[in-house]
């Protein structure tokens, strides 16, 4: 998806690997107060319950307009519960520094409004054309 932020020097694409991630993208894209939004930021490197090091990428590290930043991760509700993902984000937020983020937030289909997300889409996809020829 190509997307003009205030904190982008130019247009760029951002990556999104879902249709959850999608619509979480375009509701963030119509907001005022998103300056950057960055798709797969580094990885993250934590230990796990099991003691062992680990790495988890966060969908999306954004930055506000009032310079805080909110790592974002985003899951189906049905995976956050069948794999103890809400365990190992606790692990990993233990392990962000604070100059990665100030926050992590984890984001799955129970949050995330279809029908707002749609409107969204719509919005954005009126923007696209002058976007594209931008970013050429």
């Amino acid at each position: 998806m190509i997307a003009k932020l205030p904190g982008f020097g130019r247009p760029r694409i951002l990556q999104f690997e879902s249709a959850l991630e999608y619509a979480f993208l375009c509701l963030m894209l119509i907001r005022d107060d998103i300056h950057h939004i960055w798709d797969q930021p580094p990885a993250i490197q934590f230990v796990g319950a099991d003691g062992r090091p680990a790495k988890h990428v966060f969908d999306f590290l954004i930055t506000l307009s009032s310079g805080k930043k909110i790592a974002i991760a985003i899951k189906p509700m049905n995976r956050v519960l069948s794999r103890n993902f809400m365990s190992e984000l606790e692990h990993v937020t233990r392990s962000v520094p604070k100059q990665f983020a100030d926050r992590v937030l984890l984001i799955t289909d129970k949050q995330i409004d279809r029908r707002k997300a749609a409107v969204a889409a719509r919005k954005l996809a009126t923007l696209r054309p002058s976007l594209t020829g931008a970013a050429a």
